[in-house]
């Protein structure tokens, strides 16, 4: 899908329909935006970054609840 969009005096835009009913997006969603060089790029922010980052660092010593190697110098 593409669409044209139009930038407000109050440098605002509006996400087309079709963009908001595709990605189910809400009044209060939060999108990411990111700029590499002329291209705009927006996706959808998870509501709760802390839940989608969970387990991302998660215990390689597992139970044993010890720090990593490299990091308590064994």
């Amino acid at each position: 899908m593409a669409a044209s969009v139009k930038m407000s005096s109050k440098h605002q835009i509006v996400v087309p329909r079709e963009a908001r009913e595709a990605l189910g997006l809400r009044p209060g969603d939060r999108l990411l935006v990111t700029v590499a060089g002329d291209v705009i790029e927006m996706r959808v922010q998870p509501s709760d970054v802390v839940a989608s980052l969970e387990g991302i660092l998660a215990d390689p010593a597992g139970a044993r609840g010890g720090l990593w190697p490299e990091v308590s110098g064994e």
